[in-house]
């Protein structure tokens, strides 16, 4: 069986999402200034080759088509333009970008992350390293890979999300992430410093963040207990307006299995709710 071609190390798409997380990841260990995050800046700034090559592997990933000849046409034509992108100039960037999540993190543990998408990276890497004698096959099976999610229906969940690859470095879903460590910031500027439950919470939320299905399940399952908790405070407060608020944020818990996507500010949500019962329990 032959080896694969693939190099996560080199997957520009793998590298921007991993360091994305690690932002988040770094926020909750309390790190002020994220090396992730400064990486990102400088290596993913606008116009630079490797977020250029960035936004063609979005583009394949985002994308959607019925018709699988025009489907294949974007992949022509994509590949097209990563091949005007300076070899030398990419690999030189990615190498250096290498070298520096290597001075800050631990390689091992930095690749170690379960990435949904990780077939379709690998395929869109396939067929942007270019076809050689011994792998041929393997190009073409990864192009058919490409084809395939290109012609695969998005869920409306999908749709939503989705954004013009001119706007992806502002509004892709991973991207959130960089957003994170200002809500955290906002958060600790009014409150206490994150417990132990609400940074798992967190924790909970990045690994997860491409995993729509878990994350709601985890949100509900976490309003349910936010619920049980507040209506125990209940019989313990004593000022009517007070009984009458918490009364109504347990009402707004119900709303979390019917929620369609859980986006930060739920989660956020759930961090103040957690601050709150701890508000609740001092007084009482």
């Amino acid at each position: 069986m032959k080896k694969s071609t693939h190099s996560k190390i080199k997957n520009t798409a793998i590298l921007f999402e991993l360091l994305t997380r690690q932002v988040a990841a770094d926020t909750i260990k309390g790190i002020d200034k994220s090396p992730a995050l400064a990486l990102i800046k400088e290596y993913f700034k606008s116009n630079s080759v490797v977020a250029k090559e960035l936004v063609l592997y979005q583009t394949l990933v985002n994308e959607r088509f019925s018709n699988p000849e025009k489907a294949a046409y974007l992949v022509n034509t994509v590949v097209k333009l990563r091949n005007k992108i300076d070899a030398k100039v990419l690999r030189d960037a990615k190498y250096s970008l290498i070298h520096e999540i290597k001075n800050h993190y631990e390689l091992g543990d930095f690749f170690k992350t379960n990435l949904s998408e990780y077939k379709l990276y690998a395929s869109i890497y396939r067929v942007f390293e270019g076809v050689t004698v011994s792998r041929a096959s393997e190009v073409v099976n990864s192009r058919f890979t490409i084809i395939e999610h290109l012609t695969k229906k998005k869920s409306n969940q999908l749709q939503e999300a989705a954004n013009p690859v001119g706007d992806y470095l502002k509004q892709d879903e991973e991207i959130r992430l960089l957003a994170y460590k200002l809500m955290i910031d906002k958060f600790n500027e009014k409150y206490a410093n994150l417990s132990a439950k609400q940074r798992s919470i967190l924790k909970e939320y990045i690994n997860n963040i491409s995993n729509t299905v878990s994350l709601k399940e985890f949100a509900t399952n976490e309003a349910k207990q936010l619920q049980t908790q507040l209506k125990k405070q209940l019989p313990k407060v004593v000022d009517k307006i007070t009984k009458i608020k918490l009364n109504e944020v347990v009402n707004m818990l119900d709303s979390f299995p019917k929620m369609r996507t859980i986006k930060e500010e739920h989660i956020l949500s759930l961090l103040l709710y957690y601050e709150l019962i701890k508000e609740l329990k001092n007084v009482n």
